[in-house]
């Protein structure tokens, strides 16, 4: 399965909102936290096989600094395993470590130990980071070290399929 972990607080809420009305499984990664009630600036996280990107067509549609995590977890699971790393005590106050922000996912993979960088490597079977308008970088984490391969975004986004292509596909109209 493939996650799109969404910052809305980078995107705004107009785009969060089109995400929501495009992918029916989503959830807060502030859901079950403190946070829980801040839903507008929340990092999301939506049941995404698709190509999300496509939506960049329409005016105001933002995906900056987007992650797709490809994974056999549930949805719940990958949620649990982020909330284990999104908030760092620094001075006896809990603080945001903003792991939904490809920036700072790849800093934080980075400088983790090997330990660190094999617990996270048996959650997630690979992350996608944007390259460019039309590529996708695929991590991965091999002996103790990230490594991107380049690859289409309609090679690990497939296209949405049109609906009237689907009615066409099971409308026989033979006689």
């Amino acid at each position: 399965m493939k996650y799109l972990c969404f910052d809305s607080a980078l995107n705004e809420a107009f785009t969060l909102i089109k995400l929501m009305e495009r992918y029916k499984q989503h959830v807060s990664l502030f859901a079950g936290t403190d946070d829980e009630g801040i839903w507008e600036a929340a990092p999301w996280l939506f049941l995404a096989e698709d190509n999300f990107y496509e939506m960049q067509e329409e005016l105001l549609v933002q995906l900056n600094h987007c992650i797709v995590f490809e994974t056999d977890e549930s949805m719940k699971d990958v949620c649990d395993f982020l909330h284990t790393k999104m908030y760092r005590t620094d001075q006896d106050q809990s603080r945001y470590f903003r792991i939904w922000d490809a920036r700072v996912l790849l800093r934080f993979l980075q400088s983790c130990s090997a330990t660190e960088q094999l617990v996270f490597s048996q959650v997630f079977d690979a992350f996608y980071t944007e390259a460019d308008q039309q590529r996708l970088f695929r991590w991965n984490l091999k002996s103790g070290r990230l490594i991107a391969e380049t690859v289409s975004k309609s090679e690990a986004l497939p296209a949405v399929k049109p609906l009237e292509a689907e009615r066409d596909e099971t409308n026989d109209n033979r006689f």
